[in-house]
């Protein structure tokens, strides 16, 4: 009834003199390190009012702390001597508070407080909550090639008001472990793990951590390639079977794939010994002169930090036998027959064509004597070459074989 009452008193007596308020924000969230602006603003009907002065105080567990005071007689002043608390706007009607940069420990209960003549102190409170963004980092963790499940990356959100969220990509199938440590500031620190069966094929692949928090427009996400560690990975190139005796500058080459890099090549051979007309360079082995010392099974071995790897191949070499020799025989035979034809047959071009002109010459001296027929006029060359060319080499009979390649040529001009 008392408390009934009271309420009563107090409309009956802002009815009489006019309502007043202080109006100021409930909750205002800012980010520490940025800028924050705790509007007051004071409105009254009453014309008959003085305002006698504004503070700003923070509520503390020893009282109330004076930050910043507007007097319209003798200005502002700042009790606490901070330049990071100012006042913006320092009128009657508002007389805003700002906090540049805003730190944490300046989360709490602000009072906007109004005296006024005759009718006293008016005030209202606003909850000013400090975010504190965390800082964030994705380092990734080396593995070894196994079977057994290992840590791949390390993701870390820390420092963070309230705490962050960490979430992993699934593109590379795994599983997360998460720690909270809290902090004595009343921050949080979040260390995430992931973890995976380590594979050579996942050497390079892309991983992602999303950091989700209040102080974030977006999520972050973080990416880092993975580095799986495993022994060399070895292949050879360079002999494709056809490797005849008395061929010369053949070479195979040893190609691996290791992380971290190869440290060193050996070549060995299955006869336990490298002809002397073989020399190694790195990678790479020359064959000078190839006979049937090359024949074999050439090795080539890589070695790693975390261990070797080795290819072999077989090498056959082979005899030039007559079907071979008779081919390339064959072949020689077009060619030059084929030249040759070609240049006979551009000097009988030029022969004609000198022919012709020495005629048209003949035909213009005589022309002024009496007049030829069309006919006469008219010269004309066909030629026609015909090029046939036989390869006996690729007969499978013996008498075949021992024949020479034919080549027919007709060349005939009407």
């Amino acid at each position: 009834m008392l408390q009934l009452c009271w309420i009563l008193f107090q409309f009956t007596f802002l009815g009489v003199l006019g309502i007043q308020m202080v109006k100021v924000e409930d909750f205002i969230t800012g980010i520490a390190g940025n800028e924050v602006r705790l509007p007051c603003c004071f409105t009254s009907d009453t014309r008959n009012l003085n305002l006698v002065q504004i503070t700003w105080l923070k509520k503390a567990e020893t009282g109330n702390v004076n930050l910043a005071v507007y007097n319209p007689q003798f200005g502002t002043s700042y009790p606490v001597g901070s330049n990071r608390f100012s006042l913006t706007n320092t009128t009657p009607a508002d007389c805003t508070l700002t906090i540049d940069p805003l730190q944490l420990g300046d989360e709490g209960l602000y009072y906007c407080e109004v005296n006024t003549f005759p009718n006293g102190k008016h005030e209202s409170k606003t909850n000013l909550t400090v975010l504190v963004k965390p800082l964030t980092e994705l380092l990734v963790v080396p593995a070894v090639a196994s079977f057994s499940e290992a840590p791949v990356a390390h993701c870390t959100a820390a420092n963070g008001k309230p705490a962050a969220v960490i979430s992993w990509s699934d593109r590379i199938p795994g599983n997360a472990t998460f720690i909270r440590m809290e902090n004595a500031n009343g921050t949080v620190t979040i260390l995430s793990q992931y973890r995976i069966m380590p594979t050579r094929m996942d050497d390079g692949k892309n991983v992602t951590c999303l950091v989700s928090h209040n102080a974030f427009t977006n999520v972050m996400d973080l990416t880092v390639a993975l580095s799986i560690r495993y022994r060399p990975e070895v292949t050879i190139r360079g002999y494709n079977g056809n490797w005849y005796v008395k061929s010369s500058n053949r070479s195979l080459e040893c190609l691996a794939k290791a992380n971290p890099p190869v440290t060193s090549y050996h070549w060995t051979m299955s006869t336990g010994f490298l002809p002397p007309t073989v020399h190694v360079k790195d990678n790479h082995l020359f064959i000078t002169q190839i006979d049937y010392s090359v024949n074999g099974t050439w090795i080539c071995e890589a070695t790693n930090v975390i261990g070797k790897g080795r290819s072999e191949i077989s090498v056959v070499v082979k005899e030039m036998d007559s079907r071979v020799a008779g081919q390339l025989f064959a072949s020689t035979l077009v060619y030059i027959v084929v030249g040759t034809l070609v240049t006979v047959l551009l000097i009988v071009a030029l022969i004609t064509i000198m022919v012709m002109k020495t005629r048209r010459k003949t035909s213009a001296t005589r022309k002024e004597v009496k007049v030829h027929p069309a006919n006469d006029r008219e010269f004309a060359v066909l030629a026609t070459l015909n090029v046939k060319v036989v390869d006996n080499a690729s007969s499978s009979s013996k008498e075949a074989r021992n024949q020479e390649a034919t080549v027919v040529a007709d060349l005939s001009i009407d």
